[in-house]
């Protein structure tokens, strides 16, 4: 028995009629008839883990360039504040300088001051404008005071005097309590 081709093609009259598939036989003739469901499922499955897969890497992706943007921002917002920390140091040294100024400032006009202070003119313009005397000797009360008294003086805040300059540190020895 021969061979019976599905493609060939059999001339009946004018037209051609061609039996089975135009498609060459690309199976082989041994394989099962249900072979094509058995390949159609293992197709769909690694479809399904092409997809599963694809799905995985752009979540992957996602996570990645989300992570990027959290970096990004994070270092932005350090930036940002290392940025306004070191402007906040700036004011400060700007303001400590002022402040170092003014103290030097109240130094020297508390010197002047004290120099300026003549107590012979005092005393005349207490006893001619506004009328003052001296007190009679037994308007006087003295007061005998213990050597051991309920007064406490502390000692000087040396804190600011190793932060002082030379300058400052000479004047202060003048500086009245």
């Amino acid at each position: 028995m021969a061979r019976y081709d599905r493609n060939r093609t059999i001339n009946k009259g004018s037209s051609y009629y061609a039996y089975g598939n135009v498609a060459y036989d690309v199976q082989p003739e041994y394989l099962p008839y249900d072979t094509d469901g058995a390949d159609k499922k293992k197709r769909i499955a690694e479809e399904r883990a092409q997809k599963l897969e694809i799905r995985e890497s752009r979540i992957t992706a996602f996570k990645f360039i989300m992570i990027v943007i959290l970096l990004f921002a994070g270092s932005i917002a350090f930036m940002g504040m290392s940025v306004s920390v070191a402007n906040e140091r700036v004011e400060l040294r700007k303001e400590k300088s002022q402040l170092a100024e003014l103290k030097q400032n109240n130094v020297i006009l508390q010197a002047e001051l004290t120099e300026q202070i003549d107590l012979d003119y005092i005393k005349e313009q207490a006893t001619t404008r506004l009328g003052m005397a001296e007190p009679q000797p037994y308007q006087i009360v003295y007061i005998n005071v213990p050597k051991q008294s309920y007064t406490v003086q502390y000692a000087a805040d040396t804190t600011n005097e190793e932060n002082q300059s030379g300058f400052l540190k000479f004047t202060s020895r003048f500086k009245k309590d």
